[in-house]
């Protein structure tokens, strides 16, 4: 009786240490996942200014600029977005200006200005600003939906000093433009928005007064949209606001690169254009999980999709030709898997250093997968991979079938069966020189 017993103890001894080991794995995995989630959370604010990166911090600094009749006591940045008040209706556009303009003085303290790298012989920062009558780095991204331009996009938006035209077209619904009737309008706009004139962009102003992810991705904008959003459409705010910074970047993903050419040609812009290029079994399996493309011809039809790559493809070799020096093609996946080298390369592109603040945001963004499907934040080597595990092989063979020329042009291998999907790699050499 007393060996029994004492099995019986020893087992139950056992069980109650496998359970204790269990909870504390499980707790252990618990503070890991609150921890990504934070980490998320503080990263989701930052502003990315090397000394500057609290979104709190720096409503700390634009309080004491604007002073204590500007906004209530223990507002919070992050948690009072602050709607037009007796506190802050004394402050001016003037007032905000001000505050903006010492803020990129700061921001560019330590910038490398160009002084006579790549044709650009700024050595200061009235070089660069509209206001000062001088000439801003004009950055452009060319793309389509879910190509990974949000990554680059926030990549240039992590620069000192730069003012992000997220997705200008946004008001022109899910649809491409490859020529009349659209192109005239999307043209003129896109120029306007360059020379920072929100005059005559009445359709624009009035679709981001309803989606706010219009500006928001503009950091720099956004946050006075939030303390002051009586200001925050009207031309006569914006249009100063966005000549004080002496970067301009603008990612666009409805206008075909054939399509450009108007902007290269125009010489007051001084544009440089990076046509980002994906491959579309990857685009396309991402674009399912998005509620507003499924339905939409232009977007989740693979015929279409493939022949605006192979267009592309065709006006990418034309625009090299004509702008070696000011248009050029990468495909996302080649970024991704090389994130830091393949960054420097399209900087010097587009005539910019590599920043530390860049530097910054490629550590934090390119390790781990957190946030939801339009999250920065991805294990950059695997995330253009993605399709080889969420497509089956019949969907993966369907778009192929599509996209044999523009596979071919842009380097995409064919997948040949199910079992080869388990370890794929994609990627073949490809040319537009």
């Amino acid at each position: 009786m007393e060996k029994v017993v004492e099995r019986l103890r020893g087992k139950m001894s056992r069980r109650i240490n496998l359970i204790g080991v269990c909870a504390v794995s499980g707790l252990c995995i618990l503070l890991l996942f609150a921890s990504h989630r934070f980490t998320s959370n503080s990263y989701a604010t930052e502003y990315f200014k090397p000394r500057e990166r609290n979104a709190n911090l720096w409503l700390l600094n634009a309080h004491k600029f604007y002073g204590t009749k500007s906004f209530s006591a223990g507002s919070s940045y992050d948690t009072n977005p602050a709607i037009p008040t007796p506190q802050n209706s004394t402050i001016t556009i003037e007032d905000i200006l001000s505050y903006q303009r010492s803020r990129i003085a700061d921001e560019m303290i330590e910038f490398q200005y160009p002084n006579g790298l790549y044709d650009n012989g700024a050595t200061k920062l009235s070089d660069l600003t509209p206001e000062t009558n001088g000439q801003p780095v004009r950055s452009i991204i060319v793309t389509t939906w879910r190509s990974g331009s949000t990554f680059l996009g926030d990549i240039l938006n992590a620069m000192p000093g730069n003012y992000y035209h997220y997705e200008p077209l946004l008001d022109f619904d899910i649809i491409q433009i490859r020529g009349p009737p659209n192109d005239r309008i999307a043209i003129h706009n896109l120029k306007q928005l360059l020379k920072c004139d929100y005059t005559e962009m009445d359709s624009y102003l009035e679709f981001g007064k309803t989606h706010n992810y219009l500006f928001s991705h503009n950091t720099r904008l956004w946050r006075h949209c939030r303390l002051f959003p009586q200001f925050c459409y009207e031309p006569k705010f914006l249009g100063p606001f966005c000549k004080l910074f002496p970067l301009q970047s603008m990612k666009v993903v409805r206008l075909r690169a054939s399509l450009v050419t108007p902007l290269l040609e125009d010489e007051s812009l001084n544009i440089r254009v990076i046509l980002l290029i994906r491959d579309p079994r990857g685009s396309l399996q991402s674009r399912k999980h998005r509620v507003w493309c499924p339905g939409q011809p232009d977007c989740d039809h693979p015929p279409t999709v493939c022949n605006d790559m192979q267009l592309d493809y065709e006006a990418a070799i034309e625009l090299t030709k004509l702008y070696p020096k000011r248009f050029r093609a990468i495909r996302y996946e080649d970024l991704s898997m090389n994130p830091y080298e393949m960054t420097k390369e399209v900087l010097k592109f587009y005539g910019l250093p590599f920043d530390p603040a860049v530097e910054a945001f490629l550590d934090t963004h390119t390790k781990l997968d957190i946030g939801g499907v339009s999250s920065t934040f991805r294990d950059s080597k695997s995330a253009p991979f993605h399709w080889t595990k969420d497509l089956t092989f019949e969907e993966v063979k369907i778009i192929q079938d599509s996209c044999v020329t523009a596979m071919k042009s842009w380097g995409y291998k064919n997948a040949t069966s199910e079992q080869e999907l388990l370890n794929f790699d994609p990627l073949l050499p490809y040319s537009v020189s």
